[in-house]
């Protein structure tokens, strides 16, 4: 359902509809604190965007992602919700230097938000696609080498913690830097013993 107009400064906005994702505003204030910069990205049940902070130092940047279950199948709702307050639990209680720290989720406008880290940077698909020749096999070890402790980072927790959607595409390679790190946890799972789906 529509939410009803509302001030953001010098901009009025008079309908931003629950119903749809990807749809929040430059300029919009979330939480009357994350006012959203840009659109990073968007996917079929939400986005996310970079947002900054103004009640922390200048410059400070945050990732925000968005679902709205009201844009899903009656039936999906409570799953979506689920599935999205479970990653968000499952990111708060991780720490590693391969992984985007969790700040806070609250729900807005009928719309449930995760705020993380904001991660500067290319994905490796992105590298990889704007590579015109092989990339050095001697960078390629070090980020395998930081892969490998990530994932052996999530399946020493207990439970395990497993992945279960590594591509280039959720792979972000810090800019300026060959830190890596591993995004979109959405489809993670604990490890159940004997299920044998993950």
């Amino acid at each position: 359902m529509p939410q009803q107009g509302f001030d953001l400064g010098a901009i009025q906005y008079d309908r931003i509809s629950a119903d749809v994702t990807g749809n929040l505003p430059l300029g919009l204030t979330l939480k009357r604190r994350y006012r959203i910069l840009r659109k990073i990205a968007q996917g079929g049940m939400g986005a996310v965007y970079e947002a900054n902070d103004t009640e922390a130092p200048a410059g400070t940047r945050w990732a925000v992602k968005e679902i709205s279950p009201a844009a899903m199948p009656p039936g999906e709702r409570s799953q979506a919700i689920a599935d999205f307050r479970r990653e968000a639990h499952m990111l708060a209680t991780l720490h590693h230097p391969n992984l985007p720290d969790v700040v806070e989720t609250f729900e807005e406008m009928g719309k449930h938000f995760l705020v993380m880290e904001f991660v500067p940077g290319r994905t490796f698909l992105q590298v990889v696609e704007g590579q015109p020749d092989y990339l050095p096999e001697d960078r390629i070890r070090v980020w395998a080498r930081q892969l490998f402790e990530v994932l052996h980072y999530l399946h020493m927790q207990n439970p395990p913690i497993v992945y279960r959607d590594l591509k280039p595409a959720n792979v972000m390679l810090v800019e300026g830097t060959e830190r890596i790190k591993l995004i979109d946890f959405g489809i993670a799972r604990f490890h159940k013993a004997g299920k044998s789906r993950d």
